[in-house]
C-alpha cells in the first residue's frame, strides 16, 4: 500500500490576510456592493415617481382644456328661455339676464340670475337652469295681485300681499279690492303692508265677501263686509295677527244686533 499524500500545512491552509493600510490601522473592509444598494433606485421608488409625473401631465391636459372650453363661442350664453309669465312682460325678465350674455355658460352664477330676474316687479320666483350648450332656461312664477290701492295723494297702484306695487297689467280680468290709506295717516306704507297683508291671512271665503279695506297705520285695519241680505257691516280686524280666529268670530258675530264688530282683540270681540 502506498503512503497518502502528506496533509498541506496549517500555512498553506489559510488563506492570506487583507494587507493592513499603511501606518497601521483597523481592517479594510469591502463596501463597493453595499453602497450601491444604497444609492440605487428601488423600483416601487421608480414607479411612483411614474404615476406621478403621469398624474401631473393628465391634470395639466384637464385644466388647459377646461381653461379652452371656457372661453369657447360655442359655450357662451346666447339662448334664454322664459315661461311661467302672465302680466309681467318677457323684454322685463330679458333684460334683467342680458348682463350675461356671453358669459361661459360653464361659469353662469345661475343664482345671481335668479336674483335678478325676481327683482323684476311682478315676479315672485325664478328659477334658473343650464340649456347646453348655449343657453338658459328661466322658469317665472308671478306674484298675486289683491288689491288696487289709493294713496293718500291720489295715485293708485295694483299690489300684492306684501304690499309691493305691481305691473297695471295685474289687475287685467283680477277681482281686486279696493284698498285706501286714511287721510293724514302717520305711517301711509305701514298701512298699505298692512292691508295687503289682512286680505291675503284671511279665509277665502271671508276675503270674497271684503268691499273695501281703509287702515291708517299698521294696527287699524278696517273693512266693509256685505251680508247675504244685502246689507253690509263694519269690521274693526287691527292687525294681520290671528286671522283665522279672528274670521271665526266675526262669523259667530254676524247674527248679532249692530253695525260694526271689532276683532282687533278676538279675545275679547265687541259689536256696536
Amino acid at each position: 500500500m502506498g503512503r497518502s499524500s502528506p496533509a498541506p500545512s496549517r500555512a498553506e491552509a489559510t488563506p492570506p490576510a487583507d494587507p493592513a493600510p499603511e501606518g497601521g490601522g483597523g481592517r479594510v473592509v469591502q463596501a463597493a456592493g453595499r453602497f450601491r444598494e444604497l444609492v440605487a433606485g428601488r423600483p416601487w421608488r421608480r414607479r411612483r415617481r411614474a404615476i406621478l409625473a403621469t398624474a401631473a401631465a393628465t391634470a395639466l391636459i384637464l385644466l388647459a382644456a377646461l381653461s379652452a372650453a371656457i372661453f369657447l363661442p360655442a359655450l357662451q350664453l346666447q339662448q334664454v328661455a322664459v315661461s311661467g309669465l302672465g302680466y309681467v312682460e318677457e323684454d322685463e325678465v330679458l333684460a334683467a339676464v342680458e348682463p350675461y350674455r356671453g358669459d361661459s355658460v360653464l361659469l353662469l352664477g345661475i343664482s345671481d340670475i335668479a336674483a335678478d330676474v325676481t327683482a323684476v316687479p311682478g315676479v315672485r320666483d325664478a328659477e334658473v337652469d343650464r340649456s347646453w350648450p348655449d343657453g338658459v332656461r328661466v322658469s317665472v312664477t308671478e306674484a298675486e295681485p289683491v288689491g288696487v290701492l289709493t294713496r293718500p295723494d291720489g295715485s293708485t297702484a295694483v299690489v300684492d300681499a306684501q304690499g309691493q306695487e305691481l305691473p297695471e297689467a295685474a289687475a287685467d280680468g283680477a277681482d281686486l279690492v279696493p284698498l285706501t290709506v286714511d287721510p293724514g295717516a302717520a305711517d301711509p306704507e305701514g298701512a298699505a303692508v298692512a292691508m295687503s297683508e289682512v286680505l291675503a291671512s284671511m279665509p277665502a271665503d271671508l276675503r270674497g265677501s271684503v268691499q273695501t279695506v281703509t287702515a291708517s297705520s299698521r294696527s287699524d285695519v278696517r273693512f266693509a263686509l256685505a251680508l247675504e241680505d244685502g246689507g253690509a257691516r263694519t269690521v274693526v280686524w287691527g292687525d294681520a295677527a290671528d286671522a283665522e280666529l279672528k274670521a271665526e268670530v266675526v262669523q259667530a258675530l254676524l247674527a248679532e244686533p249692530g253695525s260694526e264688530i271689532d276683532v282687533s282683540s278676538p279675545m275679547a270681540p265687541v259689536t256696536r
